[in-house]
């Protein structure tokens, strides 16, 4: 701030910096008018549990930023909705949508497969376009849940790390496993199946970490299969996101996956035709967006800023996301600390974001406190 206002100012205090944060963030918002010169391209989702309470977070993208075949970044997005509730149903997400900007500008919507996103683009009868990372993991997941090969493999894995973790040998410790979303992170696991295969294929371990990887003898088939269709469904995630959905893109990305032979990668490839399909009919021969990867990643930045204190729950902080979005230059910040006011901030707060969990467990302790001096 100094060197865009020239000014002479002793270092600020960390309120009067989250006070711009706040204002740069509320700055980025925009009036219902603003959307009406071109469509555009919503990416929607919501926050997990912070506290008792979820952050809808709903960003617009000019259509033609999404022809582009190149991937989004945050200069792309304009805050549409960033609000929080104990829960959204697909009738709220609605209300929230029509209230800030007018259907007929939307072109279309992307978004994972939650029932209520679904739902809601189902009654703004809006294009949906399912977002590739959480399709793919459907469709890995449908192949391999019930998959008895899986379940030994992902166990023996578990229990070799619960079993060396901090023995002499930990250093062949597989990574650790998630418990969400499992099924959209299966690479690093299998990576380091192969990678041990190879190892004591090339004999270049020690007997005792030959004896504790014993296990994978009878998986080595099963890794290798499934390491090259976890490769090639990453490749093709990578085309598709880089350079957009087109039938040219698609070509690309199919062609990748076409060596594949064994039974698990030909169920996949049918599920791929019909995701594919799909999103060729909705397409119509434009260059679509099929990834909501850039807000996760806001989410993603908010989570590491909030990760020391989550007891406090979501509150105005949220702005920072809102922040990420604006042009950092000069012009821009000045216009911002200067236009927006306190008084703005707290309306905002008001409108947009429920009582926090810290404030509801204070506002329980005073109850607690006034109860118990009138006992006394």
């Amino acid at each position: 701030m100094n060197l865009y206002f020239c000014l002479n100012q002793e270092i600020p205090t960390h309120t009067t910096v989250l006070n711009w944060v706040k204002k740069q963030g509320i700055s980025q918002f925009r009036e219902k008018e603003f959307y009406q010169h071109q469509k555009w391209v919503l990416i929607v989702d919501e926050s997990i549990q912070f506290g008792n309470k979820k952050l809808l977070l709903a960003l617009a993208i000019p259509e033609e930023r999404c022809n582009q075949r190149q991937p989004l970044s945050y200069k792309d997005l304009t805050p549409l909705i960033l609000k929080t509730s104990a829960s959204w149903k697909s009738e709220e997400i609605v209300s929230e949508i029509k209230h800030n900007i007018d259907l007929s500008q939307i072109s279309y919507c992307i978004s994972d497969c939650g029932n209520n996103l679904t739902r809601c683009f189902s009654l703004l009868n809006c294009k949906h376009i399912a977002d590739i990372n959480h399709t793919f993991s459907l469709i890995i997941q449908s192949v391999y849940e019930k998959n008895p090969l899986l379940d030994e493999y992902t166990k023996s894995l578990s229990s070799l790390r619960a079993q060396k973790s901090i023995s002499k040998i930990s250093r062949i410790v597989p990574p650790k496993q998630r418990v969400m979303n499992r099924f959209m992170n299966l690479t690093p696991l299998f990576k380091w199946g192969i990678k041990m295969i190879h190892l004591l294929d090339n004999n270049e371990l020690p007997d005792d970490e030959k004896a504790a990887l014993s296990f994978l003898e009878p998986f080595r088939e099963f890794v290798a299969d499934t390491y090259k269709i976890l490769i090639c469904l990453n490749k093709m995630q990578e085309i598709l996101k880089n350079k957009g959905f087109d039938e040219k893109s698609a070509s690309e990305a199919m062609k990748v996956f076409s060596k594949m032979k064994s039974d698990n990668s030909l169920k996949i490839r049918n599920q791929l035709n019909e995701y594919f399909a799909d999103l060729t009919s909705k397409a119509e021969g434009k260059t679509i967006c099929c990834s909501s990867d850039i807000i996760e990643s806001c989410f993603g930045k908010f989570k590491e800023i909030v990760k020391g204190n989550k007891t406090v729950g979501i509150s105005d902080l949220c702005l920072c996301i809102a922040a990420m979005t604006a042009e950092n230059t000069s012009d821009k910040t000045n216009q911002a600390m200067e236009t927006i006011s306190i008084k703005q901030v707290k309306d905002w707060k008001a409108k947009n974001i429920a009582k926090t969990l810290f404030a509801e467990k204070i506002e329980l302790n005073k109850i607690m406190e006034r109860n118990y001096y009138r006992n006394e």
